[in-house]
Parts: structure tokens; sequence; C-alpha cells
């Protein structure tokens, strides 16, 4: 009984959208309004502000942190469980109830979840983000590049069963599913990148 409570609550944590509510409390603005019109970090940098944008990455970072933690360390779940729990938050996160199911792609969210669960291979997915960052200056395409390097380690360097590796390949699958309008701008070589304004 306790597992598929904490499923539900784990998806209600995620739904807690940082760019959402510090908009709305601070600029009465609906984030998903503006901008690239995502309820996510560069977003919320682009509309809110660097303030508040790094408010946002640190309340959707810990949303992951939270519930890792809990499942990992608390309920003491097995990988499996844990891994339907850390998915479950990163639903929450994409698709919030209230919001019309339109929230932000989850980045910051497995970022911090994943750090929970195996903190080694995550910080070097980590430092792959940052890298991508740093030489491309496209968010997108460092966000696509942390998912894919989290499928790789996980997967071929990782002591995890089957389930748990299909579980993350799921995850990853969901991330970069979910920058699909940045992909076709990449494509079409129109995307943005960070000091460039649209």
């Amino acid at each position: 009984m306790l597992f598929p409570i904490s499923l539900v609550l784990s998806y209600l944590i995620g739904t807690v959208s940082g760019s959402y509510f510090l908009g709305k409390i601070f600029l009465n603005v609906d984030v998903r309004e503006h901008g690239s019109k995502n309820a996510g970090t560069t977003n919320a940098m682009r509309v809110l502000g660097k303030k508040l944008g790094v408010i946002t990455f640190i309340i959707d970072f810990l949303k992951g942190v939270l519930v890792a933690f809990i499942s990992k360390f608390l309920f003491d779940f097995s990988d499996e469980y844990t891994l339907l729990i850390i998915l479950a938050c990163i639903i929450g996160h994409d698709y919030p109830f209230y919001m019309k199911f339109k929230g932000g792609k989850g980045v910051a969210t497995t970022l911090g979840a994943f750090a929970v669960f195996d903190f080694k291979l995550t910080f070097i997915c980590w430092i792959v983000w940052m890298l991508l960052t740093i030489f491309t200056r496209i968010v997108s395409l460092a966000s696509i590049g942390f998912f894919l390097s989290i499928f790789v380690l996980f997967t071929f360097f990782g002591f995890y069963s089957i389930y748990s590796k299909i579980l993350i390949g799921i995850i990853c699958i969901l991330g970069i599913y979910r920058h699909k309008s940045n992909i076709l701008r990449l494509l079409s070589g129109t995307e943005n990148k960070i000091g460039n304004r649209r």
C-alpha cells in the first residue's frame, strides 16, 4: 500500500512548478504565455529574470532530490521502485494537472533525482550538460545530450537490473521527447542561443 501512495504523492510533488508559481506571485505573469512558452528554468530566466530563474531551478531540482531520497533511503524501496517514483515526479513536472498538463521538460528534476539515485554517474552527465552549454550556448542541445549521457552511462556502466535500465530508458526518452520542438529548430538552424533574444 505504501508504494502506490508514494507514486501519487511523487506525482503531486512533481506538479509544484517553480516558474509558474514564482511568475504568478511576484510578477503576475504566466511564464507559459511568454518566451518559449515552457514552464522550465531556461524560459523562467528569459521571462522572469535571472534571480527567479535560479530559484526556479532550485525548486525543480529539489523536487527530484526529495522523492528520490525518501524512496531510496527512508522507505528503502528497490532500484526499480525508486525509478518508478522518480518517473512519477518527472511526469508531474512535465504534465501538471492544474496547468492543463503543460509543464516543463524535466531536466532539473531529473538531475536532482538521479543525483540521489547514483551521484557518481549523474555527476558525469552534469559535466556533459555543462560542457555542451558552454561550447554551444544552446541549452536545449545540452539538455538532450544530458539525457543521452544518462542513457549511455547508466546502461553500459551502471550495475542495474534490466528492468531498471528499461525505466531509465523511458525517463530519457520522455526527456528527449519533451524537447521535440527544440529538435525541429535545431535541425532548421533556428534554435535560440544563450544571450540571443527572439
